[in-house]
């Protein structure tokens, strides 16, 4: 059967934008002067919350806080069991009407002074607030009366060892910065370091407290906590999603995407149940970490979409309409998105049934700006015996290689792994299957595969010990040589999706997505944690939320 596809290149921004209603409200931004701050040029901030004088007269660059707690404190006033606690000038906690005034139920977490904050000669005016619908997403807006050459924001639950790290973008209005990775219903610290001429000035410290978890959320938990301390990054943020169930991952379910911190504890969420993307089999931040993206599992069918939404959860998420796009997708470094679609526009052909019929896919590049498809691949013009013996290519699994300008993408009916070059797109390596360069590498299906520079791991559904396999092997793609070098076979399973990811450190992230089971384990093999949740899709395991994801970034 000859399959084509007349539009090598056409446009999906269509209306645009999704049928939902979002709910904005008018964040009441508090401004607070970092107040009280004898911060200098050395980088010693001594802060207080009040304006009493007792901001750090012992040069001790500690806080010396005699903030008074009145009788009339936001604890628990409203009967949710937190705290509601606003921060205000004099230090004391009280109900000046900033606790939970958009009614969902949250502390607003507003922390607010009455002046400006003099930092060794540098003046700072400050806005922290959090996201109206994220309500562990921090914003922070500010100024100061120097020309900064660089800029930093600390945060962490303690201001003497703050735990992450925000890069300020000087381009943009106001010098607008997420605050990522903070748990909720937890008092956090934050303070602004920023350089200019050689000199570093600090705003105060002063406090935020993030709003309670959003009901409904999957549970999340750590089952197993072997050797925490082996674990890289300390467990590291993960990005998953979820919304598919079922032996075969066609039944939809609430669709979620979460990220959750080293101890598997939310920090961040967004619904996508009444989307395009409901059934979510991918959740990937973008390269420049301003939005998330989300693809459906759309198993051949004429569903396909992506869909796009800033961090902070605020703007109106942008879909996609991509009929034939199924499982995955993957982010290329001019910031265009790489998915692949079936030939025939999503669905079955006459060959019918679950596992045949389907026919080949073409590989694609979405510009999400002006919503033009470009076509990159077609997989039948290099495999179209195995894919005719097959009945499909079913491809299930795409990704972007950095340290070969290559792109990767997985046939699972033909057990074949692809390597293209890019942009030039050539096919330069061939793993598994029928068309393999290397005659020892051989598995009945595959999903999740990940590609080092002299090895390839591969997820294997159907693997040995009664579930799914994890096999690496080390490869010389200029003499087509290889060699299986590890396994790992735990019998835990997935019948759909997989994936795996070597760290840094050795160790490897592994994720049994219809099991809802994430692993770390070491080089030998020895279980350092076990995560359990419900049925989730491809996963990604990260150091931090700033900077680039991986594959680029940790």
């Amino acid at each position: 059967m000859e399959y084509s596809n007349p539009v090598t290149q056409r446009k999906v921004l269509g209306s645009g934008t999704l049928p939902i209603v979002l709910l904005f409200g008018l964040l009441a931004f508090a401004a607070f002067s970092c107040g009280g701050s004898s911060a200098d040029e050395e980088g010693s901030s001594d802060s207080d919350s009040d304006t009493d004088g007792d901001s750090d007269t012992d040069g001790d660059g500690d806080s010396d806080s005699d903030a008074d707690t009145d009788s009339d404190a936001d604890s628990d006033s409203d009967g949710d069991g937190d705290s509601d606690s606003d921060s205000d000038a004099d230090g004391d906690s009280d109900s000046d009407g900033d606790t939970d005034a958009d009614g969902d139920g949250d502390s607003d977490g507003d922390s607010d002074s009455d002046g400006d904050s003099d930092s060794g000669g540098a003046t700072f005016d400050v806005n922290i607030d959090l996201s109206s619908e994220i309500s562990t997403v921090g914003i922070v807006e500010w100024s100061v009366d120097k020309e900064i050459d660089s800029a930093v924001i600390r945060f962490g639950r303690n201001e003497k060892k703050f735990e992450y790290e925000a890069p300020v973008d000087l381009e943009k209005d106001k010098f607008r910065t997420l605050l990522l990775g903070m748990k909720p219903a937890t008092k956090y610290a934050v303070q602004i370091e920023a350089t200019a001429g050689g000199a570093t000035y600090k705003s105060s410290v002063e406090e935020i407290t993030t709003g309670k978890m959003k009901s409904g959320l999957p549970v999340i938990q750590i089952s197993k906590d072997n050797k925490p301390d082996a674990l890289w990054e300390g467990g590291a943020f993960t990005i998953l999603s979820t919304g598919i169930s079922g032996t075969t991952g066609m039944s939809v379910v609430d669709s979620w995407i979460v990220i959750i911190d080293k101890d598997a504890e939310p920090v961040w969420w967004y619904d996508v149940t009444d989307t395009p993307v409901s059934g979510t089999s991918r959740a990937r931040m973008s390269l420049d970490g301003e939005y998330m993206w989300a693809g459906n599992f759309s198993n051949v069918s004429p569903t396909g979409a992506l869909l796009r939404v800033t961090m902070d959860g605020l703007s109106e998420p942008q879909t996609y309409d991509l009929p034939g796009r199924h499982h995955d997708f993957g982010l290329l470094p001019n910031g265009k998105i790489l998915f692949h679609e079936q030939a025939n526009g999503g669905g079955y052909d006459s060959g019918g049934g679950m596992m045949g019929g389907e026919g080949p896919d073409i590989i694609y590049e979405l510009d999400p700006d002006s919503g033009d498809v470009k076509e990159l691949y077609r997989e039948y013009d290099e495999f179209q015996d195995i894919i005719d013996a097959a009945n499909g290519s079913h491809t299930n699994y795409i990704t972007y290689v950095p340290f070969m300008d290559a792109i990767l993408f997985s046939m699972r009916h033909s057990h074949t792994v692809g390597l293209l070059s890019y942009p030039d797109i050539k096919l330069i390596g061939v793993f598994g299957g029928g068309h393999s360069w290397f005659s020892e590498m051989n598995w009945p299906d595959q999903h999740g595969v990940h590609l080092l520079e002299d090895s390839i791991l591969i997820f294997n559904n159907t693997g040995s010990n009664g579930g799914s396999s994890i096999l690496e092997f080390s490869y010389d793609l200029q003499n087509k040589k290889a060699k299986q070098i590890w396994d790992y076979s735990p019998g835990k399973s997935s019948s759909f999706f997989g994936d795996v990811r070597r760290l840094p450190n050795g160790n490897t992230f592994v994720t049994y997505c219809s099991s809802g089971v994430m692993q770390e384990v070491d080089a030998d093999k020895n279980l350092l944690r076990e995560i359990t949740t419900t049925t989730i899709g491809y996963t990604q395991h990260r150091k931090t939320l700033y900077g680039p994801p991986p594959p680029w970034g940790n």
